[in-house]
């Protein structure tokens, strides 16, 4: 094609496909991250929300302690709030904070309800909420790690596609 020739149209379909299969290809690489992230972090967000609870309880029962940064961040907008509102909205973000964490654990929870029942589960479980490694979940289960490793990975498609819908079908 010369320099004042313009590509037809199969080509810049052709184009166009390989440019969607290479991005979907990093998409997915991504997405396949961010979920065993999420997995890893699971332990730690559920000790993050009884932490929050018990601070929301301690704000609660004795009120906001002097001028801590979260009312400073509340007074920075130019408008002058009383106290009683600045510690409503305390309130309300510490709530709307536990809130966010507890829809994460219960949408992981539904992701990995639906390989609980495979006999390979502790593949993704334990990995990842238990820290084990795949020689101990191989000794666990009956196989060997190379088995623990490949069942791992199937069973995380599913994980996937379930917290990140279509965009992890590959």
């Amino acid at each position: 094609m010369g320099k004042n020739q313009t590509p037809d149209i199969e080509t810049i379909i052709r184009q166009a496909v390989e440019a969607g299969r290479v991005a979907g290809m990093s998409d997915f690489k991504d997405i396949f991250k961010m979920t065993e992230k999420r997995l890893r972090e699971y332990q730690t967000m559920k000790i993050r929300i009884a932490d929050n609870k018990e601070r929301l309880e301690e704000l609660r029962k004795l009120g906001p302690r002097g001028r801590s940064r979260s009312i400073v961040r509340y007074q920075k907008s130019g408008v002058r709030l009383e106290p009683e509102e600045i510690f409503d909205a305390l309130v309300i973000d510490m709530e709307s904070t536990i809130k966010a964490d507890e829809e994460e654990i219960e949408m992981i929870d539904r992701a990995l309800s639906l390989i609980a029942k495979d006999s390979y589960s502790l593949a993704v479980t334990g990995k990842y909420l238990e820290g084990m490694t795949d020689e101990e979940i191989g000794e666990s289960i009956g196989c060997d790690p190379t088995t623990v490793w490949r069942n791992r990975k199937r069973l995380l498609q599913t994980v996937m596609t379930y917290l990140y819908g279509v965009r992890a079908v590959r």
